[in-house]
């Protein structure tokens, strides 16, 4: 019974996340990463502080394969642009792969913080960007690349796929919407695949983790996740079509307000 339950609330959640992913161009992490930490506590009595870290990295993981079948989708209908993710890709792996071994020391608080802010500022600056131009306005390959490795550290500790920061940094240098939204997608793959290798070698030879767990990957928690995520991504992607991008961007910075309010109420 307690298996059963586990696997429909990781498979509705995955829904969830799927949709997100296609629609909006974000991996879902922000719900992942406290609904992994309590099944893994309630369900598995994992300490609280190997919860936090399997989750995150479970989280980043199955980024991989929601973003990569989302960025799929998004290039099959236009939505994508390859030659501008690529400016940005080495960044953001090396970025992942950097924190992703180096989380255990960092400062959790201050960066929880600091991302909250930046949530209500990028709400705020989607709300009253003007309408979107036909000039793109991108920086030099170098500085792409620094703002890439900030982004996916900083989507590494939290165990997000970026999305709520690069898409409004996109929308923000003039770039279409539903084009942001597959580049956040496409980007958010190379984040999990850095963070993954990290997350791996980092809990290889941890004691007391659960059963199917590589590292800190719990792997019925991504099997689960991605199976039903993967079919929402698909539906997601056609949805987007059916929207304005005006509303495209209310969505998005609304949702940058909500998860900005629950992780400033979360303390």
């Amino acid at each position: 019974m307690q298996i059963l339950t586990e696997a429909v609330i990781l498979l509705l959640a995955g829904s969830f996340v799927g949709a997100l992913s296609g629609l909006l161009g974000i991996g879902g992490g922000l719900m992942i990463v406290p609904l992994l930490t309590y099944l893994l506590i309630h369900f598995h009595q994992v300490a609280f502080d190997q919860a936090m870290l399997m989750a995150i990295g479970t989280s980043l993981a199955a980024i991989i394969f929601i973003g990569g079948v989302s960025s799929f989708f998004h290039t099959k209908r236009n939505n994508m642009s390859w030659s501008t993710a690529t400016h940005y890709i080495p960044g953001v792996f090396l970025g992942a792969l950097a924190t992703a071994f180096i989380i255990p020391h960092l400062n959790i608080t201050f960066i929880k913080h600091a991302f909250i802010v930046y949530t209500f500022i990028a709400a705020y600056e989607i709300f009253k960007s003007p309408k979107i131009k036909s000039a793109v306005q991108l920086p030099s390959f170098i500085f792409a690349n620094l703002y890439g490795f900030t982004i996916s550290s900083i989507s590494t500790i939290i165990g997000i796929g970026g999305g709520t920061m690069f898409v409004p940094y996109f929308i923000y240098h003039k770039v279409n919407p539903r084009l942001a939204i597959g580049l956040s997608s496409s980007l958010g793959v190379f984040i999990g695949l850095g963070a993954s290798f990290g997350f791996i070698k980092n809990g290889l030879y941890v004691s007391q983790l659960p059963q199917f767990s590589i590292g800190y990957i719990y792997l019925p928690g991504l099997i689960f996740i991605v199976a039903s995520s993967l079919i929402f991504v698909r539906l997601a992607t056609k949805w987007i079509h059916q929207i304005s991008i005006s509303s495209l961007k209310k969505i998005f910075a609304c949702l940058l307000i909500l998860i900005g309010l629950s992780m400033l109420f979360a303390g």
